[in-house]
């Protein structure tokens, strides 16, 4: 009775280790799937270049737009000393190349406003330019993320669900072992990567792969008790 009882708690616990390995799994690749959730790091480099790049059309376009102000407010200040100048209303010389040479300096001024308002196109045209391949680049990549992001969703439910369907048959599988066995259970798992028991192949722990005297690999296969390899402590499974 007595070996029979210990196989019978060997297969549990080996059961047990096989849920236990299976949940690990579904838990690591949960973690990793919700560790993704992030926003990656190009996606926001890319959406910091294009606002950059619209905040600096944005710029071009108001410096062109003041030049254009600029040049229209001067020019309302010529039509009027134009029409003075030619009204016939001033017949003094002096005091007429005195508003010609006004209105000299005023067309001369506007001149160089356009020479620079053409400058503030070509600048609001190269902005617009670079505005449109950031708006581009970053489309693509956010339409990309959203894709990945909505299958992450996806996948992350489905571990969950799966984690969870694991969790409760971890629960009903311990509940078949004793406290005490299950301590050591959940010990040697820590230690060892998950995974509390190792089989026999011959006379070898496939645990830590060393050689095992024989009375020990007999002891094992005769299931009156749990055996323990001596190097890493695993409970051997013959």
């Amino acid at each position: 009775m007595l070996a029979g009882h210990t196989m019978s708690l060997i297969a549990d616990l080996w059961t047990l280790q096989e849920i236990d390995v299976a949940l690990d799994a579904h838990r690591a690749s949960l973690a990793d799937a919700e560790s993704r959730l992030d926003e990656p790091e190009a996606l926001a480099a890319a959406r910091a270049h294009a606002d950059a790049c619209a905040s600096a059309l944005h710029e071009a376009r108001s410096a062109q737009r003041d030049l254009e102000r600029e040049a229209d407010d001067i020019r309302a200040k010529v039509g009027p000393l134009e029409t003075k100048l030619y009204g016939g209303s001033i017949r003094n010389p002096k005091e007429l190349a005195g508003l010609q040479a006004d209105i000299d300096q005023l067309k001369r001024h506007i001149s160089s406003i356009e020479d620079r308002d053409l400058e503030a196109l070509a600048a609001v045209e190269a902005a617009e330019s670079d505005a449109r391949a950031a708006a581009a680049e970053r489309d693509v990549l956010q339409a990309a993320w959203d894709a990945e992001r909505e299958e992450l969703a996806e996948r992350i439910a489905g571990l969950r669900l799966e984690a969870a369907e694991e969790d409760g048959r971890r629960r009903e599988q311990a509940a078949l072992v004793s406290t005490d066995v299950l301590k050591m259970y959940d010990r040697l798992r820590a230690a060892h990567g998950g995974r509390a028991l190792a089989r026999l192949d011959r006379n070898l722990c496939t645990g830590c792969r060393i050689s095992l005297p024989t009375n020990l690999v007999t002891r094992a296969r005769g299931g009156g008790a749990l055996v323990h390899c001596p190097n890493c402590e695993r409970i051997l499974v013959a």
